[in-house]
């Protein structure tokens, strides 16, 4: 996007998210910090330019997207909160403090070897997960390989990128040079293009670190020739990734196995040098109150009249503000007696009003004080109840004042616990109890890599709940059924224990005689074709020795 179609900081987007400052920007959108007014948090606003809202086809486009993004759940992909279209379509992440590789190679960091497969074992993780999914992702680099302060690995852009190929003049295919060459060349996008695109990145790292010398930190275990193996391991591992013929690639899960191999046989890494260039805690630092909305009240004389004379107070020398004090006492003096004749300000105590809504409030209070409310969460509360006011239930309070009300939200906001994965079903409720959530709905799902009865993750895609909340989980089924091969009596043992194994079965050849079919073609499988069993088990296949000799 253009600087000139910025929009101002401080605008409120959906009711919710107030930009605090523009960040990084493609060419059609603009990313901004912004502030999540209602749960009090940072987050990343990403704006889109206006144009493609008025674009019925690319608005579709979009709309695709933000839906594939917002089904996508992973602990390697960065967390879609929120989107919309209209005027203004954006898209809501989380803000991570831990910056980008973008900018730990701007900064010349130090990794290992091991540093390296550790960060390319995450970003596969995350790729093999869209690619399962039939989603490119169709941008991959170092900018959109993000870390929390902690290290964790997350990668965002994904699945934005919704069409099939670029146009050469494309600003995007300019601007990135870690595209894949048939993406270049306005070819099919497609996974092995996000292959390409890793290895690339992959690449860089490792000839960084051996152009910058010893890649290995002194309090790191091992010797210097530990860390060039596991580098040159890296090096052979994507050396084929970047063939012209995307036949030729190996996949991202295939990658994933041999990069998690190397992480196993290589040093401990030590933590990734991320470095905020943010204040994680920059809205922790704003009162224990959200923003204050003003209703419409009397001015106070008396409060005026004591701000005007603390400001004087601290801005001017000792002489003057003397000298300016007697002029003061002498108008406020005249001001009062030209208000004789006047009634007196009235106050009041402050009602008890919690558990009020606030059109009982204002019903009560009926114009006699100035009005501000403050948003907040509370344990044991509903959302629209009043929770305390300031000054607080039997104050007095003079006409015109200002009285503050809490307004609740509801109860507090909960983060689901990190790590659901690969535990039972009992396992999974303790961890929720003990971030005061419920174990909701448990749900079967079929899953590849997680064995049955054990969890796959939340079914929801809300990462905070109110407290209380119940959370439906996926337990796994164990994988799918896979179904025996059929057509391949008459073939040689060869092509039919290829297509078992394609389907994720085992194959065992079995030999016997037989009157008709020639020696070494395929007589019969066992189970028979069509019969559904589970993934690795063993398919026999009978062979035939040809008749019996009399």
């Amino acid at each position: 996007m253009e600087p000139s179609s910025l929009l101002h900081t401080g605008k409120v987007i959906n009711s919710r998210y107030r930009l605090v400052t523009p960040m990084g920007h493609s060419p059609r959108a603009q990313a901004y910090l912004a502030d999540d007014i209602r749960v009090r948090k940072q987050v990343i606003v990403k704006i889109f330019e206006q144009s493609l809202s008025r674009n019925d086809n690319i608005s579709e486009d979009l709309n695709n997207g933000l839906q594939s993004l917002s089904k996508s759940s992973h602990p390697n992909l960065l967390k879609v909160v929120d989107w919309g279209l209209g005027d203004h379509p954006y898209i809501v992440t989380d803000f991570l403090a831990g910056g980008s590789l973008r900018g730990m190679l701007s900064r010349n960091a130090t990794l290992s070897g091991a540093q390296i497969s550790f960060i390319g074992t995450e970003v596969l993780k995350g790729i093999s997960y869209l690619h399962e999914r039939g989603i490119v992702h169709g941008s991959l680099k170092p900018e959109n390989i993000l870390f929390d302060i902690n290290g964790d690995t997350k990668l965002a852009e994904f699945g934005l990128n919704r069409k099939s190929s670029h146009n050469a003049n494309d600003e995007e295919v300019i601007d990135n040079l870690y595209l894949s060459p048939e993406q270049r060349n306005g070819e099919t996008l497609s996974p092995p293009s996000d292959v390409y695109s890793f290895a690339l990145i992959i690449k860089e790292l490792i000839e960084k670190q051996l152009v910058l010398g010893s890649s290995i930190n002194e309090e790191e275990a091992g010797p210097q020739n530990r860390n060039e193996e596991t580098l040159n391991s890296l090096k052979a591992t994507i050396r084929g990734s970047f063939s012209e013929n995307i036949s030729d690639r190996l996949s991202a899960s295939e990658l994933l196995e041999k990069f998690t191999q190397i992480s196993l046989k290589s040093e401990n890494s030590a933590l990734l040098p991320v470095e905020s260039g943010l204040n994680p805690d920059f809205f922790n630092q704003v009162p224990d109150q959200t923003e204050l909305f003003d209703t419409v009240g009397k001015p106070n004389l008396k409060l005026r009249i004591k701000h005007t004379v603390l400001y004087l107070k601290a801005r001017i020398t000792r002489w003057v503000w003397l000298l300016l004090m007697g002029v003061l006492v002498t108008g406020m003096i005249i001001i009062i007696n030209e208000n004789d004749n006047e009634e007196d300000i009235l106050s009041s105590p402050v009602p008890e009003v919690s558990g009020l809504t606030v059109e009982k409030l204002f019903e009560q209070v009926d114009g006699f004080w100035v009005l501000k409310e403050a948003l907040t969460r509370q344990d044991g509360s509903q959302a629209g109840e009043i929770l305390k006011t300031i000054p607080i239930e039997g104050t007095d309070l003079g006409e015109g004042e200002v009285l503050t009300y809490f307004l609740s939200l509801g109860p507090e906001l909960r983060t689901i616990p990190n790590g659901l994965a690969g535990l039972t079903v009992v396992e999974a409720e303790s961890a929720l109890l003990g971030v005061r959530l419920q174990l909701g709905e448990v749900s079967e799902v079929s899953n590849e890599n997680i064995a049955a009865g054990l969890v796959i993750g939340p079914s929801t895609l809300m990462d905070e709940l109110p407290t209380g909340t119940e959370v439906d989980i996926d337990i796994s089924s164990g994988p799918e059924l896979r179904t025996v091969p059929s057509g391949l009596v008459g073939d040689t043992f060869e092509l039919a224990e290829t297509a078992i194994v394609l389907e994720g079965l085992q194959a065992q050849v079995i030999e016997v005689f037989h009157p008709n079919i020639g020696v070494g073609k395929v007589i019969g499988l066992d189970p028979e074709s069509g019969t559904q069993i589970p993934r690795d088990a063993i398919v026999n296949i009978l062979v035939s020795k040809g008749p019996v000799n009399d």
